[in-house]
């Protein structure tokens, strides 16, 4: 029986000459499943001798074949390809006269760039295990009063945190209002300073005049961006309608149509999917996405594409430039609020990145940059699939 990866390109999950004599020797019963729809790749003998199927039967095929019926570890895997993490599961086959148990662990394939793009499986028969634990009930129970505590203390936290939010929501109000009324006060008053005295102001005092009015107007756009950044994280802004990204990449092209043109950039775009969400949202976030690699460019015009491939029910987007690229080391901290690498050499907030990972984490994406300095830059970031969507 060959229960061996075929080692096709299209697959991400292939066996390394070096582990498959460990692998198939062992007497432990281990599979390999691809993607989202967790596709049989690989099977070791003890696996076959375990459920009595061969490697030809159940490669190819999901892994729901290889388990016995009524089994529930396939929900468990759905969230080990979710979330990343190893899981261990029991499992009943209820088909002979007296219950006989399955253990399985479960830990991740990941690719290169961090994806889980699978999961190995190790299957242990548990049967006896499991009658030994149903004899530490009376051990659980004791233990529930304990975790009855821990529940309270989670619960205050949580009232906690959401008060903390709440203050947030508060000073959110009071930058988008509050403080923005006395900056517009100063560059109003500036301003007129300016014309009611053309003329007379000497050199030294018509460059403080323009400190004031120039620190004024990048304040406000401060609190501008700041108040964004808080409502991405908000809970009421999602939304079930459908956008399509072809317009909002139009809309967006056209608002940065002045950078546009004096860059000389080529903004382009593959055909891109329609999503569930808030138009405004993405609108920031292609935005903020291409508006910083017509800031961030090189000695040569812009040259910028979005492209998008579907992996497995999930978008994939790109958008790579020919920029002036980031080093490594920088990677994760340009994420972070009021991280700017270039000072003030370049202008900005420091919060636009910020913006966007809020932006795909709460339509349940993640976002991530592949750059090296004087290379150019391309950032990835994730949405989830819809049936139905182009």
């Amino acid at each position: 029986m060959d229960a061996t990866v075929t080692g096709d390109s299209n697959h991400e999950i292939d066996m390394p000459s070096l582990c498959r004599p460990i692998v198939e020797s062992s007497p432990m019963p281990m599979a390999a499943v691809e993607g989202a729809g967790h596709i049989v790749r690989y099977l070791n003998p003890a696996f076959c001798r375990l459920t009595g199927k061969t490697g030809e039967e159940l490669i190819g095929n999901p892994f729901s074949d290889a388990v016995p019926a009524g089994d529930e570890c396939l929900p468990v895997l759905d969230r080990l390809y979710q979330t990343g993490q190893p899981e261990i599961h029991i499992g009943q086959d209820d088909s002979g006269p007296h219950g006989f148990y399955w253990s399985y662990a479960m830990w991740p394939v990941l690719a290169a760039d961090g994806r889980v793009v699978g999961s190995m499986i190790q299957v242990t028969e548990a049967t006896s295990f499991h009658r030994q634990a149903a004899g530490m009930n009376q051990a659980l129970l004791i233990g529930s009063v304990r975790q009855h505590e821990l529940t309270e203390q989670a619960e205050a936290l949580n009232d906690l945190l959401h008060r903390a939010n709440e203050d947030l929501k508060q000073f959110a109000f009071a930058a988008s209002h509050d403080l923005q009324e006395p900056l517009r006060m100063i560059t109003n008053y500036s301003q007129l300073l300016i014309k009611g005295h053309r003329g007379q102001l000497d050199a030294e005092a018509q460059i403080c005049v323009d400190f004031i009015t120039n620190g004024a107007k990048q304040m406000r756009n401060l609190l501008a961006n700041l108040l964004t950044f808080t409502e991405a994280g908000a809970d009421s802004w999602g939304s079930n309608e459908f956008i399509d990204l072809n317009a909002i990449f139009e809309k967006v092209k056209q608002t940065l149509k002045l950078a546009i043109e004096e860059s000389g950039a080529v903004v382009t775009s593959d055909d891109l999917p329609t999503v569930h969400g808030h138009d405004a949202r993405f609108v920031q976030l292609f935005q903020n996405l291409i508006g910083n690699a017509i800031k961030y460019r090189g000695t040569q015009a812009p040259r910028i594409h979005v492209s998008v491939e579907d992996r497995d029910g999930e978008w994939r987007f790109a958008v790579a430039d020919n920029g002036i690229g980031i080093e490594p080391e920088y990677h994760l901290k340009i994420f972070g609020v009021f991280q700017r690498l270039h000072g003030s050499a370049i202008p900005g907030t420091g919060i636009g990145l910020a913006i966007c990972q809020r932006v795909v984490e709460r339509y349940g994406g993640r976002i991530w940059v592949e750059s090296k300095l004087g290379q150019g830059t391309t950032f990835y970031f994730t949405l989830p699939g819809s049936a139905g969507n182009k």
